[in-house]
Parts: structure tokens; C-alpha cells; sequence
């Protein structure tokens, strides 16, 4: 069977029952615009597209990663593969579709049960991106995923659909849907959910001057600044109001189709080359890697 083909991370749909706070949060302290919303929810954009998190009334433990398809054609045959392979799934109804800004979905799971949408068409917007203050982002670079079964989550990112194994750090598997060094991070945990949000910034400046800004605001900084060695990305990891934790980014390496996976060794240095280390997220921390 072709495997089915992924174009990005599209977007992530965050469940909070802190709705203005982390609102404040996402464009006051990331530096997104808000994009206006009528339907209770609060949505932000980080580059051309309309947007890219949405803050929806709910658990905060209600996460969804949405990924793009790069035309209805494909979603018969992801509906078929992911029933074939035992995965749940439905197509989104027209207000779920509305709610997304996309013109078709798949509502499913990955083997340790993350809710992923796979989606045509997401929206553009007409007008240029404006943050809400220079923080110098420009995109959404990715997201990392706790896996409570790898190898199934891996009969799912890459047996069904065209993710490749870049690297691996012990058991932490760097993703791989484009050029870049990876899009999505599976880390082993005792616990499904969305790990980490990344926002790719302009250069290392802007990392560093985020790492002068968060501390000035008593935003907790959980890792880095730091680099990671297998995609050579500078990094700085911090928390949210009700523990989501997000990340600027920058300097993620290019990598070509031919390029084998490398196996790093679960130490430190593997995970970053600058040496910083996380004591408070488990799955950050070399033990939570073999």
C-alpha cells in the first residue's frame, strides 16, 4: 500500500477553562495575534495562515494536532488504511469542518490515543501577520507527542502515513514530512497528550532575548536555552497558565531523503549539546529516553 502523504503540521486545538488568561498569555507573553471569533473560541495566528492554536472551553487535557493533506483525494484512502489498521476514525461534520477553517477532516487517533485531525484546504488569511509584540516569530515549527506505544505510534506516523524516522535519541523518534529535520517528536511517557508546541523564530537572538523576557516575567522556564544535537535547533522551553508548554525555536538543520536515521545514545549531550537539563517534564530527561 503507498503510504499516505503528510504536508505539515497544521495546526493544534488546545482545550483550557482559562479561556482569557491564556489568551493573554498567547499574545501578550508568545507574541501571537489574535484573529476574531465568534463561537467561544480564541484563536491565533503566527504566520500567513488564519490560524495556527486555538484555545477551545474545555479540559485542559483536551489537545488536538491537526495535519494537512494535500488534497481531498487522499482522505478515502486514510479513512480506509486507519480502519484496515484497527485505528478509530470519522469524518468531521460541515460545523466541525467551519469551527477549523479547513474544508474537510478525519477525526482519529494514534496508538496511544493523541486526537489528530487530518485536513484539506486550511484557510489562509488575506492580511499580513501582525504579533502582538517582537518576539520574531515565524511560523509553527511542530509539535513533540507523549507515546505510550511507540511501536504502534509508529505503524501510524510511518506505516500509514509518509512520516520517516530521522534520528533517534534511545527511544525519542525525530519525525520527519519535509526538508526540515523533523515536524513531530514522539517521546516515550506514561501519559498521552501534546508535549510541546514549537514556534520558529527569526534567529538565536530572538531565542535568547525571549530567555531575558520569560525570566523578567516569572514565566517558568522548564529547558534551555539549549541546542538539540540531532537537529541542531537552539531551543527554550516554557510553561503555560494551565501547564501547556510551548517553545521558541531556531536553526533546525536541512536534511535530504537519503540522509540514513542516526541511533544516539540516551545521555544528555544526545538530547542537548549545550548541556541543559530538565528537571521537572519526565519525558525531557534522559532516564525517560531508554
Amino acid at each position: 500500500m503507498t503510504r499516505i502523504p503528510l504536508v505539515q503540521v497544521c495546526y493544534v486545538r488546545l482545550g483550557t477553562q482559562k479561556m482569557e488568561e491564556n489568551a493573554r498569555f498567547a499574545t501578550e507573553v508568545l507574541g501571537l495575534q489574535r484573529v476574531p471569533s465568534d463561537n467561544g473560541e480564541a484563536l491565533f495566528r503566527s504566520d500567513s495562515f488564519f490560524h495556527r492554536i486555538c484555545l477551545t472551553p474545555g479540559n485542559p487535557g483536551e489537545e488536538i494536532v491537526g495535519l494537512e493533506l494535500p488534497d481531498e483525494s487522499h482522505l478515502g484512502p486514510a479513512k480506509e488504511a486507519l480502519l484496515a489498521a484497527g485505528f478509530p476514525v470519522r469524518e468531521a461534520d460541515a460545523d466541525e469542518c467551519k469551527r477549523r477553517f479547513v474544508r474537510a477532516a478525519l477525526i482519529t487517533e494514534d496508538g496511544s490515543g493523541n486526537k489528530i485531525e487530518l485536513v484539506t484546504r486550511p484557510a489562509q488569511s488575506g492580511r499580513r501577520y501582525f504579533p502582538s509584540r517582537d518576539a520574531g516569530i515565524v511560523g509553527l515549527q511542530g509539535v513533540s507527542l507523549r507515546s505510550t506505544d511507540l511501536h504502534r505510534d509508529l505503524s501510524f506516523w510511518t506505516g500509514i502515513f509518509d512520516a520517516k524516522i530521522q534520528d533517534r535519541v534511545g527511544d525519542v523518534t525525530y519525525l520527519k514530512m519535509d526538508g526540515r529535520h523533523h515536524r513531530v517528536t514522539l517521546y516515550p511517557a506514561k501519559r498521552k497528550g501534546i508535549l510541546d508546541i514549537s514556534l520558529d523564530v527569526e534567529s538565536l537572538d530572538c531565542v535568547m532575548q525571549s530567555h531575558y523576557f520569560l525570566r523578567d516575567r516569572q514565566i517558568k522556564i522548564v529547558h534551555g536555552p539549549g541546542k538539540e544535537t540531532a537537529s541542531e535547533q537552539a531551543f527554550l522551553r516554557f510553561e503555560g497558565p494551565e501547564g501547556h508548554i510551548f517553545s521558541y525555536v531556531h536553526g533546525m538543520r536541512n536534511v535530504g531523503d537519503n540522509i540514513r536515521p542516526r541511533q544516539f545514545s540516551p545521555t544528555p549531550d544526545a538530547l542537548c549539546a549545550w548541556g541543559a537539563e530538565c528537571t521537572d517534564i519526565p519525558e525531557f530527561t534522559s532516564e525517560a529516553s531508554t
